[in-house]
């Protein structure tokens, strides 16, 4: 049986191919090998064999260990737990008797100078067995993992192969082999210091690996095969008005009749989601869980037909059943900071850096941490546009600017020559800052859009704001100063047949 050492792993997303090299001595002629090593998670269909010119390889194959031969490999780790075990029960038998002799109430023979010898070599005597015990335990202790250990690798399975050297020598053995005990996952961070044009855009990788083994001095590469605080800005969808279709009664019935329903448990509804909210809070945050060693690195990115590879420089040590996190690479990307707020959906305003949806292509879908000057500010999901130039990044919620949106008029009436019905409505948008500077602000609304001919909308007053008459959105961008407030009107009306009904459709642009 001879020893292979893991120096090389290719991590993909799930999974790895490992590599394994052992120095063997061959005689001239054939002769069979058994290389240890393999993991019980590897992929056996995978499994290749590399010899050196002057060696050849044949029926190579994967022996997974019987019972009797592991418990042969065993025998003499137990055996000499066996041994251990009694020396213990002995010594603890011993110092029973020393203590139990001390009783000298059924003794009426021994004499008072025999009685008081004893008395004073008891205590030595019992503190030499405490000691003897305790070395005793430790050794057992010690012993307990290497046979655990042994027991691991007595039931791993191990490669048998007959190779042919065409003259004795000292010969490299290459094994490699996928396995299914690792892989790694992105961890992307936007780190913002809030007063430049740029912020960092880092990758990091959380390796882990369960393979059995401790993965000590071994060559990395990750492959990308197979990154919200609530900070993420609420997407405005256009707002579409239509006539109102008016479901069979059938249909409006069988509505009536869930709405019911779901009306009838609402308290116990509401007990459980109170109980589901508690349950959340005393849990774990799942993007921090256990705690990973963080190894500074770097890597060496090379895109490939179907992935990417990074190849991290030096070695690396991974313990079994942990993960480490390791630094990729970090980007320095070009951006805008302003505030945006979207007072329609929420009173909340956000900081923003736009960046050009260029220098995030490869990133949507994907999670990462934003650090505002050093301090975790949470998390958000990059999901850029690619269809447009620039994406608004989300650094969280600015609370130093308020905003507020209050109706101020809805007025309906009719429209006699024309046979209409109109509605006038009117919104009053607050923007107030409790900021020390100066900073661009962007506030997003909306005027309806309209589907049908015979639905008439019209703007009243924007207060200086763009509106995009396709979507009818409507952007007002502008520098607020610190302290400062500043109110938008934005008003508009609708018309259309009395005899018909309108409704408000969002339609995602």
């Amino acid at each position: 049986m001879i020893d292979t050492k893991m120096t090389s792993a290719a991590v993909y997303r799930n999974g790895c191919v490992i590599k394994r090299k052992a120095v063997v001595s061959l005689k001239a002629g054939t002769q069979t090998l058994c290389l240890k090593g393999l993991s019980h998670s590897l992929d056996e269909s995978s499994l290749r064999l590399s010899v050196p010119e002057g060696v050849s390889g044949s029926n190579v194959q994967i022996v997974r260990p019987t019972s009797e031969a592991q418990q042969e490999a065993l025998r003499e780790l137990n055996e000499k737990m066996i041994r251990l075990e009694s020396s213990i029960k002995t010594k603890q038998k011993m110092a029973a008797l020393w203590e139990n002799n001390a009783d000298f109430s059924h003794k009426e023979s021994l004499s008072i100078e025999e009685m008081t010898d004893y008395l004073e070599k008891l205590p030595a005597r019992l503190g030499v067995l405490s000691q003897e015990l305790q070395e005793l335990e430790a050794e057992k202790k010690a012993l307990s993992r290497e046979l655990e250990e042994a027991r691991r690798k007595a039931g791993l399975p191990y490669v048998m192969a007959e190779l042919q050297a065409a003259q004795a020598g000292t010969y490299p053995l290459e094994l490699s082999y996928r396995d299914y005990g690792a892989s790694w996952n992105p961890v992307y961070e936007i780190h913002s210091e809030d007063d430049t044009d740029s912020l960092q855009l880092r990758l990091r990788a959380r390796v882990a690996q369960n393979t059995g083994e401790d993965w000590n001095n071994v060559a990395l590469c990750l492959y990308t095969g197979n990154p919200s605080v609530s900070g993420s800005i609420p997407e405005l969808a256009s707002a579409h008005l239509r006539f109102y279709v008016p479901a069979p009664p059938m249909q409006r019935n069988m509505m009536l009749g869930a709405m019911a329903k779901a009306a009838r448990p609402m308290e116990d509804t509401a007990t459980l989601d109170t109980e589901a909210m508690m349950m959340e809070e005393s849990a774990p945050m799942a993007s921090f869980g256990g705690m990973s060693p963080v190894m500074a690195g770097s890597g060496t990115a090379t895109k490939g037909e179907t992935m990417t590879e990074y190849a991290l420089s030096g070695t690396w040590d991974i313990p079994k059943d942990q993960d480490i996190l390791c630094d990729i690479r970090t980007d320095r990307i070009a951006c805008r900071y302003h505030v945006v707020a979207v007072p329609k959906l929420s009173e909340e305003s956000y900081l923003a850096a736009e960046v050009a949806t260029a220098d995030l292509e490869e990133l949507g879908g994907t999670p990462a941490s934003v650090y505002l000057k050093g301090a975790f500010a949470g998390n958000v999901i990059l999901n850029p546009d690619m269809t447009k130039d620039t994406y608004d990044l989300s650094l969280g919620v600015d609370e130093s600017i308020k905003v507020k949106r209050l109706q101020k008029k809805r007025h309906t009436s009719q429209v006699l020559l024309k046979g209409q019905k109109k509605t006038e409505y009117e919104y009053e948008i607050t923007v107030s800052s409790r900021k020390d500077k100066t900073v661009e602000v962007s506030i997003l609304d909306q005027i309806p859009v309209s589907d049908e001919k015979s639905i008439v909308v019209e703007a009243q007053e924007l207060s200086g704001g763009v509106r995009d008459e396709e979507t009818g959105l409507v952007r007002w961008v502008f520098p607020l100063a610190a302290g400062e407030s500043k109110a938008l009107t934005l008003a508009w009306s609708t018309a259309w047949p009395k005899d018909k009904q309108t409704q408000e459709v969002p339609v995602r642009v």
